[in-house]
């Protein structure tokens, strides 16, 4: 038997959106063989039906691809740590683990790159799947219908937390309240943040970060879906605070320590930056 290990990711990091993520050190595992049929076991009741498996679907995605007969597979979820629909990738987790599976019963014909495209293919966009496989923080965007990206090691002098709240909030919901056009200086604003923000982590410049972190294209329309989310971010005010991806999560990023376990109704867990992305091995 095989174990797969795959990593919560946060995405956007302020004005990122849809580009950019990083890898931290939440994680799920998969325990995985070969089966006569198909069986999910340690999953929710929502998602342990195989068609309603995102696991499922990822790895069966993979055969369709080479165009291999499918194998079926036992597939038991060992340990979740990375919550669902809370904004730090989930969904991402469950398909590099998918796509992880169908290369090793398959042999490993997929390169790197082709785990990578294909991955960005079933999320739609690279921002949450690219730091899981590779870790890190990335940057990646789409050109001649192919993905590219950039891998970068953040300072250690960041300390970086994930302040989780109850509920959750999904992609659908969050995505539904963006505008469908931007003003020019709005685009301008992102754009002159972003190319700072990989040599601000590189760094750890917590000062070029607080000012990078301040998105003009999906935060001013997401925190009225995030109950007190603009109230941590005015507790924090020392640090950059910036909704973990689509939400409901919020990121939270400074060069001191936070003491506190618990503000308003978020959970709040010290996450380390994982550099490697996902991992398999025997078990």
């Amino acid at each position: 038997m095989k174990i797969v290990r795959t990593f919560a990711t946060s995405a956007n990091l302020g004005p990122g959106f849809d580009c950019l993520g990083i890898c931290f050190d939440l994680y799920n595992e998969y325990e995985f063989f070969l089966s006569d049929k198909y069986t999910i076991e340690g999953f929710s009741e929502k998602f342990s039906n195989p068609s309603d498996n995102l696991i499922v679907k990822s790895y069966e995605k993979v055969f369709l691809l080479k165009n291999k007969k499918i194998q079926f597979l036992t597939i038991r979820q060992k340990i979740q740590n990375i919550p669902v629909s809370r904004g730090l990738g989930s969904s991402a987790s469950c398909i590099v683990a998918g796509i992880i599976m169908a290369n090793e019963i398959l042999g490993g014909i997929l390169s790197k790159d082709e785990i990578f495209q294909i991955a960005s293919m079933i999320e739609g966009h690279p921002d949450n799947v690219l730091p899981a496989l590779v870790g890190g923080l990335c940057a990646a965007f789409m050109a001649h219908e192919k993905y590219y990206y950039k891998k970068y090691i953040p300072s250690s002098r960041l300390q970086f937390y994930s302040l989780i709240p109850p509920f959750e909030l999904k992609t659908e919901l969050s995505r539904s309240v963006l505008p469908k056009m931007y003003n020019r200086c709005d685009v301008i604003a992102n754009l002159s943040r972003i190319v700072n923000l990989p040599s601000a982590f590189i760094d750890g410049d917590i000062e070029l970060l607080k000012a990078i972190f301040d998105d003009k294209i999906h935060e001013p329309y997401r925190y009225k879906l995030i109950e007190h989310s603009l109230d941590v971010k005015t507790y924090f005010k020392d640090y950059a605070v910036a909704i973990s991806g689509a939400g409901s999560s919020l990121l939270v990023i400074g060069d001191k320590v936070i003491e506190l376990d618990k503000i308003y109704d978020f959970k709040i867990v010290k996450v380390i930056v994982d550099n490697n992305g996902v991992e398999i091995y025997e078990c």
